[in-house]
């Protein structure tokens, strides 16, 4: 096991939101199970599916924690739920994953000995990722009051300092959560991890990513051409971020971004009427406070 800088083996809790994906949540239970670096702890939160998700956790993988939620709370829910799990059972890092993410074998071993090198301060540590065809994603995100993404890098390189990454495959530091808390469960989904990051920076925490590839990410539900209520999410939890954070050229960036979109939702030909009445929602529900799950994503 490796050391953290006491000299003590550090407890790892991966965690793992899911939503009806019970075949693909098998792989990533699987793929957590088998690290080289044994983890302390495996936590599934469910998010009420309807699949057979909870039996079949029980009957193949008795060891996993399984927390079930009485209702869908999207991504960000199940993120804040899995992460207030594994900080309340003592776990010095949680290592936060989607049901469609699959980290190698040997993925925790190689985080874990980079973190042991890393600042005190550092409280999130990504990784680069692929998608199901090999391609590779993006490394994270600087912010300067909108969002720059961070150029390719020699993977074996050293961990490169950003200001955003996304959770997947990605460690977070317990002592973190107890100072800043969890992600926003009124966002239901979209952007939760942006405006994590962002509290996280305010607070004077450090986040790195490592440029090797580690996990692969099939993003199911959001690629290709995205269903209109994904663009309410956006659009709502975007400005509701914005706001509370009272930054003009941050709330600039925002309207510039949303009009592209309503012009590519033109372009599109896929029922612009709806997407762009959805994001029109999504400004308003902000302006007013409105929160949590009020579009359901099976709905359009």
């Amino acid at each position: 096991m490796t050391q953290d800088r006491l000299g003590s083996p550090p407890r790892v809790a991966a965690t793992i939101a899911t939503f009806n994906r019970r075949d693909r949540l098998r792989q990533c239970v699987s793929a957590m199970l088998a690290q080289t670096e044994p983890l302390d702890e495996v936590i599934v939160v469910d998010n009420s599916s309807s699949d057979g998700t909870e039996a079949m956790v029980a009957e193949e993988f008795p060891s996993v924690r399984l927390v079930r939620m009485a209702e869908n709370t999207g991504a960000a829910g199940g993120f804040a739920a899995g992460l207030e799990a594994a900080v309340s059972s003592g776990n010095a890092w949680v290592w936060v994953f989607n049901d469609d993410d699959i980290p190698e074998p040997d993925a925790l071993a190689k985080m874990l000995k980079v973190a042991s090198t890393l600042p005190p301060s550092t409280g999130i540590i990504g990784c680069a990722r692929r998608d199901g065809a090999g391609n590779p994603y993006g490394l994270g995100l600087r912010w300067r009051h909108r969002h720059i993404p961070v150029p390719p890098t020699d993977p074996a390189g050293p961990p490169i300092p950003v200001d955003v990454v996304t959770f997947s495959g990605t460690l977070v530091s317990s002592e973190l959560v107890r100072q800043v808390g969890v992600p926003k469960r009124e966002f239901f989904m979209m952007l939760e991890d942006l405006d994590y990051c962002l509290r996280v920076r305010d607070a004077g925490w450090h986040i790195y990513v490592l440029p090797q590839q580690l996990v692969t990410a099939f993003a199911m539900g959001s690629e290709g051409v995205t269903p209109p209520w994904r663009g309410y999410y956006q659009t709502r939890n975007h400005l509701a971020m914005t706001l509370e954070r009272r930054s003009a050229p941050e709330l600039a960036w925002w309207l510039s971004r949303t009009l592209r979109f309503c012009v590519g939702a033109l372009r599109s030909g896929d029922r612009p009427g709806t997407r762009i009445r959805l994001r029109i929602l999504g400004a308003w529900h902000a302006i007013r406070g409105v929160s949590g799950r009020t579009v359901p994503p099976a709905a359009n």
